[in-house]
């Protein structure tokens, strides 16, 4: 796919991510299977967090020894991109630290993703911006925790052709009821930018309706496993689930359309036979007073309008028809 594509408001393709973040448990051999099973099930981009564990968690703070076990070296990013892009798909990435998005940056990664916990990190926003603007790349920013006043204020550091908003839930996994899936309308008529749905549910329903809705961005956690109790494994979907919800996705941009009504070549076809003519429900004779029971409004036939009704219908009738004959 051209993923840029999603950033056209001109295009209906909407933009599929499987964000394996930090699904591959630290281990590069793991992430390369992901990407090969995203690829699989039609997935269009594959992200992952990128991050220094000592840059952006407290050592104080309770799980930092996990994000620790599961980090991963540049070079092996530098390798994962170049698999995924050998593979077809878009390789992107959310830097959580200054120490990677730099690498990001140098690296000219062409989408840098924030997460909604960073929507509100105005220095990182700026350095992001200042990179979307001077090498024309392109920024996804989430905007679970936040209001629109707080999305008001990060928006402005990005051009708005070059920025996508997710509407975001952050809770894992996220239910029915704390969504409000119309908020994806007024992102777009807001800001007039690409929006789309980082969908933390278990459920393909919600990202279907969310493309309905306008998405032209819709992310996924991806695992090849929902058992795994590690990491985002248990409110991840597996092939089976995401490759059912991408199937759903392209068939909803086809039927999806442009806003002008078409008539199929099958209505033209069998329009004669569905729509109503009028006919005489018996003998009628010259000179007679025709009621309403006397005509039969059936199919087949071109539509009956009011003025031919009226013609016939309280009138008396100007020559001789049979049951049946059409009027």
């Amino acid at each position: 796919m051209e993923w840029y594509r999603a950033f056209d408001p001109t295009d209906v393709r909407v933009l599929v991510v499987a964000e394996i973040g930090i699904n591959h448990l630290g281990s590069e051999e793991y992430a390369l299977r992901l990407i090969d099973e995203a690829v699989k099930c039609g997935a269009d981009a594959v992200k992952f967090q990128i991050y220094r564990t000592t840059e952006f968690y407290h050592p104080d703070s309770p799980v930092r020894e996990i994000f620790a076990k599961y980090e991963l070296s540049y070079e092996a990013f530098g390798r994962l991109r170049q698999y995924a892009e050998k593979k077809g798909v878009l390789f992107f990435a959310t830097p959580l630290d200054f120490s990677s998005l730099r690498w990001m940056i140098s690296e000219k990664i062409p989408v840098i993703k924030v997460a909604s916990a960073d929507i509100t990190f105005e220095p990182f926003l700026r350095e992001i911006g200042n990179y979307v603007r001077r090498e024309k790349a392109y920024a996804i920013l989430s905007t679970g925790f936040v209001g629109l006043s707080e999305i008001q204020k990060a928006v402005r550091f990005f051009p708005k052709e070059r920025l996508g908003l997710l509407y975001c839930v952050s809770r894992y996994p996220s239910e029915a009821g704390d969504m409000d899936l119309a908020f994806i309308k007024t992102l777009s008529e807001r800001f007039r930018t690409t929006v789309g749905f980082s969908d933390h549910s278990l459920e393909t329903v919600f990202s279907v309706a969310a493309v309905a809705l306008g998405a032209r961005i819709i992310e996924r956690h991806f695992t090849d496993n929902a058992k795994l109790q590690e990491a985002d494994h248990p409110v991840s979907l597996d092939p089976e689930r995401f490759g059912k919800m991408v199937a759903e996705i392209r068939q909803l941009e086809v039927a999806i359309g442009c806003g002008k009504k078409k008539i199929t070549d099958f209505e033209q076809k069998i329009r004669p036979l569905s729509m109503r003519g009028l006919y005489a429900a018996r003998d009628i004779h010259s000179g007679e007073m025709i009621t309403g029971s006397d005509v039969l409004c059936a199919r087949p036939g071109e539509g009956i309008t009011l003025r031919k009704y009226d013609t016939y219908v309280g009138k008396r009738a100007r020559k001789d028809y049979r049951a049946y004959e059409k009027l």
